[in-house]
Parts: structure tokens; sequence; C-alpha cells
């Protein structure tokens, strides 16, 4: 890690400080909309999955195009934009009538427009500060910070929201800390509190971009980007581009197209954890488990993934990358239907613990993929392209996550009376339709997938 060039870390931390906002305002965005909002839990469950598909569709767009205007400028368009729409969401909460809709629908989706430029574009980054030698460790560096990010910013959660809210019902024991008053006194709920925290968050990332991202440091690349290539080239009529995407871009190899796609239903599952797991918690456990929701959602899991994605990485480099993904798949599957017995905190800890592995089997390595596939400079074309099964599982999953929340876990109702194991068999066999299509369709993919890369190079 030594030898990779210093913007690469300014790159990464960038990176883990939007993630960090993303993950933070995300994991409890179906109780604010659904609860402080009283939105209702379809209302919420809809909307929280409009915002998440958002983000995905415009990188197909936004985040192209943004390369091409250089990664620093991009990078700190991407953050003040980010900062912008935060405050106008955590605002929501205060304004009454229409003016609350305008704000969480305008918010959203200025947040969503921050971040799709940003995450391509800081993987465009990883591409340029690293080699064919580091690239590997590139990749498992981001995503294994990434997701020491989340870990953070759900301590932080963990603390803000449950003091906040005490202070605000006034059930407050003892003198709060001088952080959390102050919160408390701009906020009007627990939750709000952390919406003010993560775009407070995203404004300092923003400034330290802006401090350590100097020219010099932005020249260390490795290798050429979107501008560099693109310098004194007459660009193409829209239509002509439009049509080499089809016709020359990823979507005309059908075996990769079927390898990202059917990893959509389990990826369902991924959504489950912003979409369904934080109500559960809160409405399915105590309150001494329901008050440390964020240790289970958003540390377990992301402290597995920084541990395993590297050393999954350097074990697994020489193994075909479709195995990976059959076998990654199918471990994050199983354990979903341990849930089907009922609450419980051991069996809650032991799905989170196994799904997190399967997850590091295969994550970094599938980006690292669709990255290398990539020619020069149309790295966010082909990693917009890898992100469409997120796209379409985000918009899948929140359409009914709402239903079966309000159905098999309502609100208000005695945990005696919940019945959520249903709830989570069907989304135990949902995800196991991408281990069993990954596994029936192995040989026609893998008899032309590894040929892809040296094609594109």
């Amino acid at each position: 890690m030594a030898r990779l060039p210093r913007a690469l870390w300014i790159v990464t931390g960038a990176f883990v400080a939007e993630a960090m906002a993303y993950f933070g305002i995300l994991t409890l965005m179906s109780s604010y909309i659904s609860t402080d909002l009283r939105w209702g839990d379809e209302h919420a469950g809809l909307v929280v999955s409009l915002f998440t598909m958002t983000v995905t569709l415009l990188m197909l767009g936004v985040g192209s195009l943004a390369e091409g205007y250089g990664l620093r400028r991009a990078i700190i368009a991407a953050l003040l934009i980010g900062t912008l729409g935060r405050l106008v969401y955590a605002y929501a909460e205060f304004l009454h009538g229409e003016y609350v809709i305008f704000a969480v629908v305008g918010g959203l989706l200025v947040v969503a427009t921050g971040s799709a430029i940003l995450q391509p574009v800081c993987y465009s980054g990883v591409k340029q500060y690293t080699d064919e030698k580091t690239s590997s460790m590139g990749y498992a560096m981001i995503y294994a910070f990434m997701n020491l990010g989340i870990v953070g910013v759900g301590a932080m959660s963990a603390w803000i929201r449950p003091a906040v809210q005490d202070i605000k019902d006034g059930h407050s024991a003892g003198a709060p800390g001088a952080v959390v008053r102050w919160l408390s006194e701009i906020s009007a709920s627990g939750i709000q509190a952390v919406n003010w925290a993560c775009a407070g968050v995203t404004a300092v990332s923003l400034l330290l971009f802006m401090l350590l991202m100097t020219k010099r440091a932005e020249a260390a690349k490795l290798r050429p980007d979107t501008v560099e290539l693109t310098a004194g080239a007459v660009r193409p009529p829209l239509r002509t581009r439009v049509k080499l995407y089809f016709t020359e871009g990823p979507f005309s190899n059908k075996r990769f197209l079927f390898f990202i796609f059917m990893l959509l239903p389990v990826r369902t599952l991924f959504a489950h954890q912003w979409l369904t797991f934080p109500e559960y918690i809160l409405r399915a456990y105590d309150k001494g488990v329901a008050d440390r929701m964020e240790w289970l959602v958003n540390w377990i899991n992301p402290a597995i993934i920084f541990i395993g994605v590297p050393l999954s990485s350097a074990l697994t480099r020489k193994i075909n990358v479709y195995k990976m993904m059959m076998a990654g798949s199918l471990v994050s599957a199983v354990p979903t239907f341990l849930l089907c017995a009922g609450p419980s905190l051991g069996r809650l800890i032991t799905y989170f613990v196994l799904f997190s592995i399967g997850e590091a089997m295969w994550s970094a390595r599938f980006l690292e993929y669709a990255s290398e596939l990539a020619p020069p400079g149309r790295v966010s074309q082909f990693m917009g392209l890898a992100n469409v099964p997120w796209l379409l599982a985000k918009a899948t999953t929140g359409f009914y996550s709402g239903y079966m929340l309000a159905t098999y876990c309502p609100a208000n109702l005695p945990r005696a009376e919940l019945h959520t194991g249903t709830m989570w068999f069907v989304y135990g066999c949902i995800a196991m339709l991408s281990p069993i299509g990954l596994f029936l369709g192995r040989k026609w993919v893998m008899k032309g997938l590894h040929t892809v890369s040296e094609k594109a190079a």
C-alpha cells in the first residue's frame, strides 16, 4: 500500500466520507419518512426505493459525463451538491404541507445527483492511480475502507439518535454532551439529528478534499483519464454515440449481461439492509436491541467486509470470478431462512455474519472485473452498466417491502402478534434465484466470459 499514490488515498477518503453520509441517512430513511414525516410504511418504501434507483440510473449518464471534466472538479462538484441536498432533506421535518414533499423529493434528487457523480468517478480514479499489479489492492482498499466508514457512521448514529430522542421525549438521564445537546436544539427528533450530522460529514469532506487534492497530487496518474484520451478528438453526434453504446459497448456482450443481471435477486437482500431491517429491528425486538439497531445494520456487515474483502481478494485472485459469484451468492442467500423462525438476536447476528462473508467473497472482485473490462476512457460507462442490477433491485424491492412490513411487521402491534417469519421466507426464496440461475448458466457463460476483457483491451 505504501507504493500507492497519495491521490488514491485522497480519492478513497472522499469516497468513504460520501458512503458514511449516504448510508447514515439511508439506514434511517424509512423511519424518517414513515414515522417522523408520517407518510406510512408503503410510501416510505416507495420513496427510498425511488431514491436509490435514481442514484444508480443517474450513474449511467451523469457519472460518465462528469468524468470528462476531470477527476478533481467532478468530485468537488459532487461533494458540494451532496452537502446542499442533505441539508434540504434534513430541514424537511420543520416544514408543513406541500413544502415537505418539495424538500424531501427535491433534496433527495440533489443528493442522488451528487452520489451518481462521485461513485463512478472515484472508481475511475482508482484505475487512474493504480496499474495492473496494484489494481486488485486498489479496488479492495476503496471497498474495504468504505465499509469501515459505514461502521463509523453506524456508531455515530447509534450514539446520536437515541440520545437526542431521549432529550426530546424528556427521558434523558444525566447531562448530555455538548454535541448531543446542540443537535437536540436544532432537531425535532433523533433521526433528524443524524441527518444533520451526515450533512456535516459531507461538508467537512468537501473542505478537506479541496485542501489536499492539489494539482500536483492529481497529476500523479499511472494510467490516463478521459480528458487526456479525448483531447483534440472530434466528438461524434449524440445519435452515433448512443448507437455505439449498444453495439460496441457493454450491452453488446450477452454473457456479461446475463452474468450481472443474474445477481439481481440476491441483491434484493442488500436493499433490505435499509428498506426492511431497520424497521424490523425497531418493531420486533425490545428497546435494548432497538436502541442499538445501527450496531447490527451498520457494524457487522461493514466490519466483516473491511477485513474480509482484502483477504478474499488476495486469496482468490487466481479463482474464476464467475465461480466466486456462484459461491458468494449462495452463502449470502441461504442464511435468510434463519430468520423464518422468528425474532432472535442470536439468529439475527448469525444471518448478518454469514451474509457478509458471502458478500466478501465476490464484491470487490466483481468491481475489479467490470472496471478492468472497460476500454480506457469508458470506465464510468461500464461501471454504470455493472450497477444496473442495483437499479432494478432497488426499484423492485421498494415496491413491495413497505407492503410486507405493514402486513407482517406493522407498527404499534405487540411483538407476539407479528408474523415476520413469512416475510423472510419469501425474501429467502427470491434471493436463492441468483445462485440457482448462475449455476444453471455456468457452462454457457464461462465458455466466453473470460475472453471479454481481451476483446475490450
